[in-house]
Protein backbone atom coordinates (compact mmCIF):
# COMPACT_ATOMS: atom_id res chain seq x y z
CA UNK A 1 0.00 0.00 0.00
CA UNK A 2 1.13 3.28 -0.81
CA UNK A 3 -0.64 6.89 0.32
CA UNK A 4 0.57 10.14 -1.13
CA UNK A 5 -0.93 13.39 0.37
CA UNK A 6 1.23 16.19 -1.35
CA UNK A 7 0.67 19.51 -2.48
CA UNK A 8 0.69 21.14 -5.69
CA UNK A 9 0.44 24.72 -7.35
CA UNK A 10 -1.56 25.89 -10.21
CA UNK A 11 0.62 27.58 -13.16
CA UNK A 12 -1.97 30.02 -14.89
CA UNK A 13 -5.50 29.61 -14.27
CA UNK A 14 -7.11 26.71 -13.74
CA UNK A 15 -11.12 26.13 -14.46
CA UNK A 16 -12.48 23.27 -12.86
CA UNK A 17 -14.43 22.12 -16.33
CA UNK A 18 -17.88 22.68 -14.31
CA UNK A 19 -21.29 22.57 -16.63
CA UNK A 20 -22.76 24.79 -13.72
CA UNK A 21 -23.54 28.31 -15.51
CA UNK A 22 -24.39 31.43 -13.56
CA UNK A 23 -25.82 33.76 -16.38
CA UNK A 24 -23.06 33.61 -18.82
CA UNK A 25 -20.48 32.80 -16.96
CA UNK A 26 -19.56 28.86 -16.36
CA UNK A 27 -18.37 28.90 -12.54
CA UNK A 28 -15.65 26.27 -11.01
CA UNK A 29 -17.35 23.13 -9.67
CA UNK A 30 -18.06 23.48 -5.79
CA UNK A 31 -18.73 21.09 -2.58
CA UNK A 32 -20.50 21.78 0.39
CA UNK A 33 -18.30 21.34 3.28
CA UNK A 34 -18.15 22.51 6.95
CA UNK A 35 -15.98 25.00 8.21
CA UNK A 36 -13.17 24.23 10.44
CA UNK A 37 -14.01 27.72 12.24
CA UNK A 38 -17.59 28.64 11.98
CA UNK A 39 -18.06 32.44 11.10
CA UNK A 40 -19.67 34.52 13.95
CA UNK A 41 -20.46 38.17 13.19
CA UNK A 42 -23.02 40.72 14.92
CA UNK A 43 -25.44 42.85 13.03
CA UNK A 44 -28.04 45.13 13.96
CA UNK A 45 -30.50 44.33 11.18
CA UNK A 46 -32.82 41.83 10.13
CA UNK A 47 -32.48 39.74 7.20
CA UNK A 48 -35.14 41.52 5.47
CA UNK A 49 -33.03 44.97 6.15
CA UNK A 50 -29.82 43.37 5.12
CA UNK A 51 -30.98 42.10 1.67
CA UNK A 52 -32.92 45.41 1.43
CA UNK A 53 -29.87 47.63 2.10
CA UNK A 54 -27.28 45.02 -0.30
CA UNK A 55 -30.22 45.63 -2.71
CA UNK A 56 -30.20 49.39 -2.54
CA UNK A 57 -26.12 48.72 -2.93
CA UNK A 58 -26.76 47.41 -6.14
CA UNK A 59 -29.83 49.72 -7.60
CA UNK A 60 -27.38 52.59 -6.66
CA UNK A 61 -25.00 51.30 -9.09
CA UNK A 62 -27.84 50.05 -11.41
CA UNK A 63 -28.85 53.46 -11.68
CA UNK A 64 -25.30 55.13 -12.42
CA UNK A 65 -24.50 52.74 -15.91
CA UNK A 66 -24.26 54.73 -18.34
CA UNK A 67 -27.26 52.98 -20.58
CA UNK A 68 -26.26 54.75 -24.10
CA UNK A 69 -23.30 52.39 -24.05
CA UNK A 70 -24.75 49.06 -23.96
CA UNK A 71 -26.30 48.21 -27.08
CA UNK A 72 -27.09 45.23 -29.12
CA UNK A 73 -26.96 41.58 -27.57
CA UNK A 74 -25.29 42.93 -25.10
CA UNK A 75 -28.61 44.14 -24.01
CA UNK A 76 -29.86 41.68 -24.21
CA UNK A 77 -27.65 39.28 -21.32
CA UNK A 78 -27.14 42.72 -18.94
CA UNK A 79 -29.11 40.95 -16.26
CA UNK A 80 -26.53 38.08 -16.64
CA UNK A 81 -23.37 40.40 -16.47
CA UNK A 82 -24.44 42.15 -13.77
CA UNK A 83 -25.03 39.02 -11.39
CA UNK A 84 -21.38 38.03 -12.76
CA UNK A 85 -19.88 41.48 -11.91
CA UNK A 86 -21.58 41.32 -8.36
CA UNK A 87 -20.14 38.21 -7.95
CA UNK A 88 -16.60 39.39 -8.97
CA UNK A 89 -16.79 42.26 -6.60
CA UNK A 90 -17.67 39.99 -4.07
CA UNK A 91 -14.12 38.54 -4.22
CA UNK A 92 -12.82 41.88 -1.97
CA UNK A 93 -12.20 41.43 1.13
CA UNK A 94 -14.22 45.12 2.58
CA UNK A 95 -17.16 46.08 1.47
CA UNK A 96 -15.84 49.39 -0.09
CA UNK A 97 -13.40 47.53 -1.91
CA UNK A 98 -16.87 45.42 -3.11
CA UNK A 99 -18.37 48.98 -4.13
CA UNK A 100 -15.36 50.09 -5.74
CA UNK A 101 -14.67 47.30 -8.31
CA UNK A 102 -18.59 47.08 -9.23
CA UNK A 103 -18.31 50.69 -10.09
CA UNK A 104 -15.09 50.45 -11.72
CA UNK A 105 -16.51 47.45 -13.79
CA UNK A 106 -18.86 49.27 -15.20
CA UNK A 107 -17.07 52.37 -15.53
CA UNK A 108 -18.72 53.85 -13.47
CA UNK A 109 -17.08 57.51 -12.07
CA UNK A 110 -20.08 58.83 -9.67
CA UNK A 111 -23.13 57.96 -7.75
CA UNK A 112 -25.98 60.06 -7.61
CA UNK A 113 -28.43 57.53 -5.08
CA UNK A 114 -27.18 59.19 -1.98
CA UNK A 115 -29.23 55.84 -0.29
CA UNK A 116 -25.83 53.63 -1.08
CA UNK A 117 -23.82 55.45 1.29
CA UNK A 118 -26.71 54.94 4.02
CA UNK A 119 -27.32 51.06 3.09
CA UNK A 120 -23.09 50.59 3.18
CA UNK A 121 -23.03 51.87 6.42
CA UNK A 122 -25.86 49.70 8.09
CA UNK A 123 -24.32 46.94 6.54
CA UNK A 124 -20.84 45.37 7.99
CA UNK A 125 -17.85 43.86 5.21
CA UNK A 126 -19.33 40.44 5.84
CA UNK A 127 -22.78 41.21 5.54
CA UNK A 128 -22.44 42.82 2.51
CA UNK A 129 -19.61 40.49 0.68
CA UNK A 130 -21.63 37.34 2.44
CA UNK A 131 -24.98 38.46 0.75
CA UNK A 132 -23.87 38.96 -2.52
CA UNK A 133 -21.47 35.55 -2.27
CA UNK A 134 -24.51 33.18 -1.35
CA UNK A 135 -27.65 34.86 -2.09
CA UNK A 136 -27.13 36.74 -4.95
CA UNK A 137 -29.62 34.85 -7.33
CA UNK A 138 -32.38 35.91 -4.84
CA UNK A 139 -31.02 39.50 -4.82
CA UNK A 140 -31.34 39.36 -8.66
CA UNK A 141 -34.49 38.10 -8.75
CA UNK A 142 -35.81 41.09 -6.86
CA UNK A 143 -34.06 43.84 -8.65
CA UNK A 144 -35.82 42.04 -11.74
CA UNK A 145 -39.26 42.05 -9.94
CA UNK A 146 -38.97 45.53 -7.87
CA UNK A 147 -37.81 47.21 -11.58
CA UNK A 148 -40.08 45.75 -13.61
CA UNK A 149 -42.96 46.94 -11.69
CA UNK A 150 -41.05 50.19 -11.09
CA UNK A 151 -41.44 50.59 -15.01
CA UNK A 152 -44.76 49.36 -15.50
CA UNK A 153 -45.55 52.10 -12.70
CA UNK A 154 -43.47 54.66 -14.70
CA UNK A 155 -45.17 53.47 -17.95
CA UNK A 156 -48.68 53.65 -16.88
CA UNK A 157 -48.25 57.47 -15.13
CA UNK A 158 -46.61 58.58 -18.44
CA UNK A 159 -49.21 57.12 -21.18
CA UNK A 160 -51.53 58.55 -19.34
CA UNK A 161 -50.24 61.68 -20.34
CA UNK A 162 -49.29 60.91 -23.80
CA UNK A 163 -45.86 61.02 -23.73
CA UNK A 164 -44.43 57.68 -22.72
CA UNK A 165 -40.61 57.46 -24.05
CA UNK A 166 -39.95 54.12 -25.00
CA UNK A 167 -36.16 54.92 -25.99
CA UNK A 168 -35.48 55.85 -22.72
CA UNK A 169 -36.81 52.90 -20.88
CA UNK A 170 -33.28 51.28 -19.63
CA UNK A 171 -32.98 54.52 -18.04
CA UNK A 172 -35.84 54.52 -15.17
CA UNK A 173 -34.54 56.01 -11.98
CA UNK A 174 -35.67 53.35 -9.33
CA UNK A 175 -36.09 54.36 -5.88
CA UNK A 176 -37.54 51.86 -3.54
CA UNK A 177 -36.04 51.67 -0.26
CA UNK A 178 -36.25 54.50 2.17
CA UNK A 179 -33.25 53.54 3.79
CA UNK A 180 -32.63 57.56 5.25
CA UNK A 181 -34.85 56.13 7.97
CA UNK A 182 -33.31 52.81 8.62
CA UNK A 183 -33.91 52.40 12.74
CA UNK A 184 -30.85 49.49 13.60
CA UNK A 185 -32.24 47.11 16.27
CA UNK A 186 -30.01 45.54 18.90
CA UNK A 187 -26.96 43.50 18.20
CA UNK A 188 -27.44 40.11 17.49
CA UNK A 189 -25.01 36.74 16.63
CA UNK A 190 -24.75 35.19 13.61
CA UNK A 191 -23.03 31.84 13.10
CA UNK A 192 -21.93 30.63 9.35
CA UNK A 193 -20.71 27.03 9.71
CA UNK A 194 -20.97 25.83 6.32
CA UNK A 195 -19.99 27.07 3.14
CA UNK A 196 -19.48 26.03 -1.06
CA UNK A 197 -16.11 25.64 -1.73
CA UNK A 198 -14.46 25.38 -5.02
CA UNK A 199 -12.49 21.93 -5.66
CA UNK A 200 -11.29 19.65 -8.04
CA UNK A 201 -13.40 16.31 -8.44
CA UNK A 202 -11.32 13.06 -8.06
CA UNK A 203 -12.40 11.34 -10.73
CA UNK A 204 -11.64 14.31 -13.27
CA UNK A 205 -8.01 14.17 -12.24
CA UNK A 206 -8.58 9.87 -12.54
CA UNK A 207 -9.52 10.39 -15.85
CA UNK A 208 -6.31 12.30 -17.00
CA UNK A 209 -4.00 9.94 -15.29
CA UNK A 210 -5.87 7.10 -16.93
CA UNK A 211 -5.54 8.63 -19.98
CA UNK A 212 -2.19 8.86 -20.01
CA UNK A 213 -1.38 5.48 -18.56
CA UNK A 214 -3.44 3.97 -21.44
CA UNK A 215 -1.79 5.80 -23.68
CA UNK A 216 1.63 4.71 -22.67
CA UNK A 217 1.08 1.50 -22.19
CA UNK A 218 -0.54 1.31 -25.94
CA UNK A 219 2.77 2.97 -27.24
CA UNK A 220 5.10 0.42 -25.07
CA UNK A 221 3.31 -2.44 -26.92
CA UNK A 222 2.76 -1.23 -30.44
CA UNK A 223 -0.82 -1.20 -29.90
CA UNK A 224 -2.26 0.32 -33.14
CA UNK A 225 -5.73 -1.27 -33.53
CA UNK A 226 -8.98 -1.34 -30.96
CA UNK A 227 -12.11 -2.78 -30.78
CA UNK A 228 -14.41 0.84 -29.92
CA UNK A 229 -15.78 -1.45 -26.84
CA UNK A 230 -12.10 -2.48 -25.71
CA UNK A 231 -11.04 1.62 -26.24
CA UNK A 232 -13.57 2.35 -23.78
CA UNK A 233 -13.13 -0.33 -21.30
CA UNK A 234 -9.33 1.31 -21.63
CA UNK A 235 -9.47 5.12 -22.02
CA UNK A 236 -13.06 5.92 -20.67
CA UNK A 237 -13.76 2.87 -17.73
CA UNK A 238 -15.80 1.05 -20.09
CA UNK A 239 -19.27 0.92 -19.90
CA UNK A 240 -22.35 -1.62 -17.95
CA UNK A 241 -24.33 -3.54 -20.83
CA UNK A 242 -25.45 -7.52 -21.39
CA UNK A 243 -22.78 -8.36 -23.31
CA UNK A 244 -21.59 -10.23 -20.59
CA UNK A 245 -24.04 -12.68 -18.73
CA UNK A 246 -22.82 -13.39 -15.68
CA UNK A 247 -19.44 -12.35 -13.68
CA UNK A 248 -16.38 -14.24 -14.88
CA UNK A 249 -13.34 -14.34 -12.74
CA UNK A 250 -10.88 -15.65 -14.49
CA UNK A 251 -11.73 -12.93 -17.63
CA UNK A 252 -11.48 -10.14 -15.16
CA UNK A 253 -8.36 -11.70 -13.98
CA UNK A 254 -6.78 -12.13 -17.80
CA UNK A 255 -7.60 -8.06 -18.59
CA UNK A 256 -5.90 -7.48 -15.81
CA UNK A 257 -2.77 -9.89 -16.89
CA UNK A 258 -2.63 -8.73 -20.45
CA UNK A 259 -3.08 -4.64 -18.71
CA UNK A 260 -2.19 -4.16 -15.23
CA UNK A 261 -3.25 -0.44 -15.52
CA UNK A 262 -7.34 -2.11 -15.43
CA UNK A 263 -6.59 -3.55 -11.70
CA UNK A 264 -5.17 -0.16 -11.19
CA UNK A 265 -7.96 2.52 -12.11
CA UNK A 266 -10.88 -0.11 -12.86
CA UNK A 267 -12.77 -0.85 -15.61
CA UNK A 268 -16.50 -1.68 -16.47
CA UNK A 269 -16.96 -4.71 -18.70
CA UNK A 270 -20.21 -6.26 -19.95
CA UNK A 271 -22.04 -6.70 -16.28
CA UNK A 272 -18.92 -6.75 -14.37
CA UNK A 273 -17.10 -4.13 -12.46
CA UNK A 274 -13.35 -4.51 -12.07
CA UNK A 275 -12.36 -1.92 -9.14
CA UNK A 276 -9.52 -0.37 -9.05
CA UNK A 277 -6.79 -0.45 -6.76
CA UNK A 278 -6.07 3.92 -7.08
CA UNK A 279 -8.37 5.68 -4.48
CA UNK A 280 -8.34 9.40 -5.75
CA UNK A 281 -9.68 12.41 -3.37
CA UNK A 282 -10.77 15.98 -4.54
CA UNK A 283 -8.34 18.41 -4.26
CA UNK A 284 -9.02 21.68 -2.07
CA UNK A 285 -7.09 24.97 -2.03
CA UNK A 286 -5.64 25.04 0.90
CA UNK A 287 -7.79 28.11 2.30
CA UNK A 288 -8.60 29.26 5.89
CA UNK A 289 -12.52 28.01 5.28
CA UNK A 290 -10.83 24.14 5.89
CA UNK A 291 -8.28 25.09 8.60
CA UNK A 292 -5.43 24.56 6.07
CA UNK A 293 -3.97 28.20 5.58
CA UNK A 294 -5.08 31.95 6.90
CA UNK A 295 -6.26 33.03 3.47
CA UNK A 296 -9.72 32.83 2.23
CA UNK A 297 -10.46 30.78 -1.03
CA UNK A 298 -11.85 34.04 -2.68
CA UNK A 299 -9.07 35.42 -2.58
CA UNK A 300 -7.58 33.10 -4.64
CA UNK A 301 -10.49 33.29 -7.70
CA UNK A 302 -10.63 35.03 -11.03
CA UNK A 303 -12.75 35.69 -14.06
CA UNK A 304 -11.03 34.81 -17.28
CA UNK A 305 -12.92 37.02 -20.17
CA UNK A 306 -12.59 35.27 -23.82
CA UNK A 307 -13.23 36.43 -27.42
CA UNK A 308 -13.77 34.96 -30.41
CA UNK A 309 -12.63 37.49 -33.67
CA UNK A 310 -14.41 37.40 -36.41
CA UNK A 311 -11.34 37.94 -38.86
CA UNK A 312 -13.06 37.64 -42.05
CA UNK A 313 -14.08 41.25 -41.83
CA UNK A 314 -10.52 41.81 -42.16
CA UNK A 315 -9.18 39.05 -44.29
CA UNK A 316 -7.72 40.19 -47.66
CA UNK A 317 -6.20 36.60 -48.91
CA UNK A 318 -9.57 35.10 -49.90
CA UNK A 319 -12.88 36.28 -51.68
CA UNK A 320 -15.42 34.68 -49.29
CA UNK A 321 -18.61 33.81 -50.55
CA UNK A 322 -21.80 33.33 -48.69
CA UNK A 323 -24.24 34.60 -46.28
CA UNK A 324 -22.15 37.96 -44.16
CA UNK A 325 -23.07 37.32 -40.64
CA UNK A 326 -20.67 38.61 -37.84
CA UNK A 327 -19.39 35.65 -36.00
CA UNK A 328 -18.20 37.10 -32.82
CA UNK A 329 -18.87 36.13 -29.17
CA UNK A 330 -17.56 37.01 -25.97
CA UNK A 331 -17.64 34.57 -22.87
CA UNK A 332 -16.63 34.16 -19.54
CA UNK A 333 -15.63 31.42 -17.03
CA UNK A 334 -14.27 31.12 -13.37
CA UNK A 335 -11.06 29.77 -12.23
CA UNK A 336 -8.36 29.68 -9.67
CA UNK A 337 -5.40 32.13 -10.23
CA UNK A 338 -1.69 31.60 -10.87
CA UNK A 339 -0.35 30.31 -7.59
CA UNK A 340 -3.09 28.83 -6.08
CA UNK A 341 -2.13 26.18 -3.55
CA UNK A 342 -3.63 22.87 -3.46
CA UNK A 343 -4.06 19.87 -0.87
CA UNK A 344 -4.36 16.26 -2.47
CA UNK A 345 -4.60 12.51 -2.00
CA UNK A 346 -3.89 9.42 -4.17
CA UNK A 347 -3.41 5.94 -2.14
CA UNK A 348 -2.51 2.45 -4.31
CA UNK A 349 -4.64 -0.23 -1.66
CA UNK A 350 -2.90 -3.44 -3.57
CA UNK A 351 0.13 -5.01 -1.85
CA UNK A 352 0.48 -6.59 -5.36
CA UNK A 353 4.05 -5.69 -6.55
CA UNK A 354 3.28 -5.25 -10.16
CA UNK A 355 0.83 -3.16 -9.21
CA UNK A 356 2.40 -0.50 -6.66
CA UNK A 357 5.28 -0.82 -9.67
CA UNK A 358 2.27 0.55 -12.19
CA UNK A 359 0.80 2.77 -9.67
CA UNK A 360 5.08 4.53 -9.49
CA UNK A 361 4.80 4.82 -13.34
CA UNK A 362 1.05 6.11 -13.45
CA UNK A 363 2.27 8.92 -10.98
CA UNK A 364 5.30 9.65 -13.07
CA UNK A 365 3.73 9.99 -15.95
CA UNK A 366 1.27 12.48 -14.14
CA UNK A 367 4.11 14.77 -12.88
CA UNK A 368 5.92 14.61 -16.80
CA UNK A 369 2.33 15.60 -17.77
CA UNK A 370 0.61 17.62 -15.11
CA UNK A 371 -2.52 19.29 -16.24
CA UNK A 372 -6.34 18.77 -14.92
CA UNK A 373 -9.57 20.22 -15.47
CA UNK A 374 -10.82 21.94 -18.47
CA UNK A 375 -10.02 24.98 -21.31
CA UNK A 376 -6.83 23.75 -21.44
CA UNK A 377 -7.06 24.50 -25.27
CA UNK A 378 -6.58 28.07 -24.39
CA UNK A 379 -4.28 28.07 -21.77
CA UNK A 380 -5.59 26.71 -18.69
CA UNK A 381 -4.96 23.84 -16.51
CA UNK A 382 -1.04 23.45 -15.76
CA UNK A 383 -0.14 22.68 -12.28
CA UNK A 384 3.28 22.11 -10.48
CA UNK A 385 3.07 19.28 -8.34
CA UNK A 386 5.37 18.99 -4.81
CA UNK A 387 5.86 15.71 -3.94
CA UNK A 388 8.81 13.48 -3.26
CA UNK A 389 9.65 10.63 -5.73
CA UNK A 390 11.07 8.40 -3.22
CA UNK A 391 7.53 7.95 -1.98
CA UNK A 392 6.44 6.20 -5.17
CA UNK A 393 8.86 3.17 -5.46
CA UNK A 394 10.43 2.23 -8.55
CA UNK A 395 8.49 1.60 -11.65
CA UNK A 396 10.90 -0.73 -13.12
CA UNK A 397 8.55 -4.13 -12.74
CA UNK A 398 6.02 -2.68 -14.64
CA UNK A 399 8.10 -1.15 -17.72
CA UNK A 400 9.98 -4.79 -17.71
CA UNK A 401 6.49 -6.88 -17.44
CA UNK A 402 5.33 -4.57 -20.25
CA UNK A 403 8.50 -4.68 -22.51
CA UNK A 404 9.21 -8.25 -21.95
CA UNK A 405 5.16 -9.72 -22.75
CA UNK A 406 4.87 -6.45 -25.22
CA UNK A 407 4.05 -8.87 -28.22
CA UNK A 408 1.64 -11.45 -25.82
CA UNK A 409 -0.46 -7.87 -24.91
CA UNK A 410 -0.67 -6.42 -28.31
CA UNK A 411 -2.20 -9.60 -30.18
CA UNK A 412 -4.56 -10.02 -27.05
CA UNK A 413 -5.93 -6.37 -27.19
CA UNK A 414 -5.41 -5.89 -31.37
CA UNK A 415 -7.89 -8.92 -31.34
CA UNK A 416 -9.87 -8.57 -28.23
CA UNK A 417 -13.78 -8.13 -28.04
CA UNK A 418 -16.75 -7.72 -25.68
Amino acid sequence: MIKLHYTFRTVGPLHTGSDVNAGTMRTLRRQKCILADPVVYTSRLTDEQRRDAVLQVAFGVWQAIDWKQIKGTRLMGIWDEFANKMLAAAREGSKYKFLEKLCRLWGIESLTDRNILVAIDALSDYELIDTVRNELMYIMLRMRIVRDNNREAKKEAETAEGFFDFSKEKETKVQFLDLLSIELGEEREIQRIDDEIPCISGNSIRGKIRRLVMYDFCQRTNIKRLDKRIYHTLFTGGFLDQSTKYEDLDKMDLLITKCPALGLLGSAVGNMTIEGEMKIGWAYPLCRERGTDKKSYWEYLDTVFQTRHDSSKIDKEFELAGEDQTQQMKYEYEVFADGTPFEHRIVCTSHDSLLLSCFSHALKLFKENPYIGGMGSVGNGEIAIEWDDAQLGSSDEYCQYIDSNSKNIREFWENASI
